[in-house]
């Protein structure tokens, strides 16, 4: 509920601090005084638009404090007007935004005042209100629940349908080409050994020739370079007989002699290993080619490169391939749904139609007692026939978030009378007194803590004000009421009841608030009566009310 209103300089109040309790709470005091200025500055914290023009005169902004008791958790909500235009909004200190507000306000007060955009001619309103009274708001967020997950499945299954040509075609193009690199059976690397080997089978048959000249030089002739070294050998055996200390020049040339023997035996078996085939050649080059062509087509340089790329292809079709398992299997899905869906709508369409039939009685009691003479209320709900819709009561219908049905509430405020939308027929009066009708009847049920009332006593008297008096007291016994009225009976009612007075103080026009009881209280009955506050006989009938209260 909301607990306390602050307000500082905001229109004709410079400051006022107004404390708010359980049950039925009333503001009253003279035309003008300004207790629609209360109202308006409770529809900022709500998130209403804030204008520069209600800052007090000769102040540079205006501030609007509320703080809420929700589920036994305080929140104080805080709104800034500053003259430049700019406005700042604060949610338990945090920086807000005016939406912020609205969003989290709505579920904790309805204003229902002259100019506020009325929650009843909602249609969204109107339908969670029938549920609330026939019991079926939990089924109701079921639902939407399971619509949205309908929805969601429809619209993944339009785009994988829409999708499934180029899909394939993608699918086709996959398989292609990942069959050819797997077929070119790829080994990473392997470039480098084709390209040597096919270096050396190029230049065989120079190879040949290279080394064996090499080996004929060394060891293959008379006048060999072996041959010489042996001839140089003799005499140097010789010189180190007659000269010992010559001798290790010996043994290094007899070294290089068996080193050169060696290289030659080498060299002749290098040669004689030569293998000159040019067919082996061809199908190297062929191998080559293939990896070129296949580097050339993926963009890849290396044979690595080129596997990797199979392995991301692969992984691709892989992916192609669940998206048509996923639009396989989506098809059970949605038929589980559907079938959900049906049986949750089903029920929800019964339990409206019951609840519509007693919401219709219980309020055309209400409004009968509220001045409505022989108005009903008639709570429409239309379907709409779809052959691919879900079946209900043997027919086929549409099935959106909010179920089967549209729920729409019609007055008809006389006999003979076709019912109509109320936004095209009620008055700020008829229309709030119309909605006390229903959340009356709705009492127990609506979550809703706080709910304010402007304006619906406008056009009434007499009996229909002990009527509208007794009917707020009914639902303050479930929500905390806040009702600006100029009427006795319902100011008696009051739990609490806050008098907004206007006076002039240096020279200036100032709205002051404050709570009245006991003899003050009397005495503001009694202006609201007609009578002199002054007289006896009107003091008594005041007491007389606060004394009947319930």
């Amino acid at each position: 509920m909301l607990r306390r209103l602050h307000i500082e300089e905001y229109a004709l109040i410079d400051a006022a601090e107004v404390e708010l309790g359980p049950g039925l709470n009333v503001l009253t005091g003279e035309t003008g005084a300004g207790k629609s200025i209360l109202v308006d500055s409770l529809s900022l914290l709500l998130g209403s638009r804030a204008s520069g023009h209600a800052i007090r005169q000769g102040a540079e902004r205006a501030v609007v404090e509320g703080l809420f008791e929700i589920d036994g958790e305080e929140t104080l909500v805080r709104r800034e007007i500053h003259r430049d235009r700019t406005n700042r909004c604060y949610l338990d200190g945090g920086m807000a935004t005016a939406r912020m507000l609205q969003e989290r306000t709505e579920r904790w007060v309805e204003l229902h005042g002259q100019h506020e955009d009325q929650l009843l001619v909602r249609p969204s309103a109107q339908r969670a209100l029938l549920d609330a009274f026939a019991g079926a708001s939990e089924v109701g967020r079921r639902v939407a629940e399971l619509a949205a997950a309908l929805e969601a499945l429809e619209v993944e299954a339009l785009e994988l349908a829409r999708e499934e040509a180029a899909r394939a075609s993608r699918s086709e193009y996959l398989r292609s080409q990942i069959d050819e690199i797997e077929r070119a059976a790829l080994v990473p690397g392997e470039e480098r050994g084709l390209d040597a080997e096919a270096r050396l089978l190029a230049h065989a048959e120079e190879r040949m020739r290279l080394a064996g000249e090499a080996h004929e030089a060394l060891d293959g002739a008379e006048d060999s370079l072996t041959a010489a070294l042996s001839a140089i050998g003799r005499r140097l055996e010789r010189l180190a007989e007659i000269d010992p200390p010559a001798a290790p020049l010996a043994e290094r040339l007899e070294s290089a002699r068996y080193e050169m023997g060696d290289v030659a035996r080498e060299l002749f078996g290098y040669a004689s290993a030569i293998d000159h085939d040019p067919a082996r050649l061809a199908a190297i080059e062929e191998r080559r080619e293939l990896l070129f062509r296949l580097g050339r087509k993926h963009g890849t340089a290396t044979v690595a490169e080129l596997v990797e790329r199979g392995a991301e292809m692969a992984a691709e079709l892989a992916d192609l391939e669940r998206s048509t398992a996923r639009e396989a299997a989506l098809e059970g899905e949605r038929a589980a749904l559907r079938a959900a869906l049906a049986e949750t709508a089903g029920e929800l369409a019964d339990a409206r139609e019951a609840g519509a039939d007693r919401l219709e009685a219980a309020v055309r009691e209400r409004l009968s007692a509220l001045g409505m003479g022989e108005g009903r209320l008639v709570v429409e709900l239309t379907r709409r026939p779809d052959p691919q819709g879900l079946e209900w009561s043997g027919e086929q219908y549409a099935c959106s978030r909010a179920g089967l049905e549209d729920v729409a509430f019609l007055i008809a405020p006389n006999p003979g009378e076709a019912a109509r939308p109320l936004s095209q027929i009620a008055s700020g009066g008829e229309l709030s007194r119309v909605l006390l009708a229903i959340k009356s009847a709705l009492a127990a049920v609506d979550r809703v803590p706080t709910l304010v009332f402007d304006e619906i006593d406008a056009g009434i008297g007499g009996i229909v004000a002990h009527h509208v008096a007794e009917q707020l007291r009914l639902v303050s016994a479930h929500h905390q009421v806040v009702v600006v009225t100029h009427l006795a009976q319902i100011a008696a009612a009051a739990d609490r009841h806050l008098l907004v007075e206007k006076s002039a103080a240096g020279g200036r026009t100032v709205t002051t608030v404050r709570a009245v009881d006991g003899e003050e209280r009397v005495r503001e009955i009694s202006r609201l009566l007609g009578g002199d506050p002054e007289r006896d006989v009107s003091r008594h009938h005041a007491a007389e009310l606060l004394a009947g209260r319930s």
